[in-house]
């Protein structure tokens, strides 16, 4: 028989109950509103990613872009190593491989490694900005 007897309700543990201010320059409030708008991340996300938990990479709509783009790119070079590689195998057969069909593919080969790495870097990037903190704690537990 528990009625509400009215009031506010009871905060909940880990809910945002303090604020802090601080005061910046003409030039330093124009900056922060610049990444605000060029991040699409409000300011106090802002102030708690990047000073309380040390984040200085942002999951932002530029870093999906970039790989969007990257795993465009990357994918027309793997199309064009698929073509040469079959192009070398049907030579191959009949002992008339040029060489510029090798200089080609490893050209190709070797950019199509720098996307990958990339791509690499950045996805790493991202999976520990996107790990929790508590994570390697619970994961020791565990163990």
């Amino acid at each position: 028989m528990n009625r509400n007897k009215g009031g506010r309700p009871v905060k909940h543990q880990g809910q945002k109950i303090k604020q802090a201010h601080l005061r910046l320059t003409e030039e330093q409030h124009k900056t922060l509103a610049k990444i605000e708008k060029e991040t699409g991340i409000n300011r106090t996300d802002l102030f708690i990613k990047r000073v309380l938990e040390d984040q200085s990479f942002l999951i932002t709509k530029d870093v999906v872009i970039t790989l969007s783009e990257l795993g465009g790119a990357l994918g027309k070079v793997g199309n064009n190593i698929n073509q040469l590689a079959k192009h070398a195998n049907t030579v191959s057969k009949n002992n008339t491989l040029s060489p510029k069909i090798f200089e080609e593919h490893s050209k190709l080969m070797t950019e199509y490694l720098d996307f990958q790495a990339e791509i690499h870097k950045v996805l790493r990037q991202m999976y520990r900005v996107m790990k929790k903190p508590n994570d390697s704690k619970n994961s020791k537990q565990q163990q």
